[in-house]
């Protein structure tokens, strides 16, 4: 009984051992290539009425930290800049990144560029877009 439980022991281990391992380096520049999106208004596409507007901007996101899953950075627009902190989830393609208005969610695409959705309901201001990051080479 003993040598199958060690045996189930060691591949949790090297199970353990090979997600931690997976998990994607996240460091690093990204720059928009593509951004799409409706706003009432926010700290990078200001505006002084609330009327949704179409809007298309150039974003970097720079990740300075990384701890696992985790990273912390900064997201900046010509108008803003603002500390972000997101994750990498268990599936190692997905990713989740909070910032001082709101959340995207999104994917990191095969290629290499992610793929991420932005939405917030701040102060009586509105926001959903799209964008696509490439990673700068360093």
């Amino acid at each position: 009984m003993r040598p199958i439980l060690c045996c189930m022991l060691a591949l949790l281990l090297l199970a353990a051992t090979a997600q931690a391992a997976d998990v994607p380096d996240m460091r690093g520049v990204w720059r928009t290539s593509a951004h799409e999106g409706i706003t009432t208004g926010s700290r990078h596409f200001p505006q002084a009425n609330q009327e949704p507007r179409f809007v298309s901007g150039e974003f970097t996101m720079e990740i300075t930290a990384q701890e696992g899953r985790r990273f912390l950075g900064v997201k900046k627009s010509a108008n803003h800049a603002e500390k972000i902190m997101g994750l990498v989830a268990y599936d190692n393609v997905t990713v989740h990144i909070l910032e001082q208005e709101g959340n995207f969610h999104g994917r990191l695409l095969p290629d290499g560029s992610m793929e991420l959705v932005y939405s917030h309901d701040s102060g009586g201001r509105q926001a959903i877009g799209i964008a696509l990051y490439i990673r700068q080479k360093p």
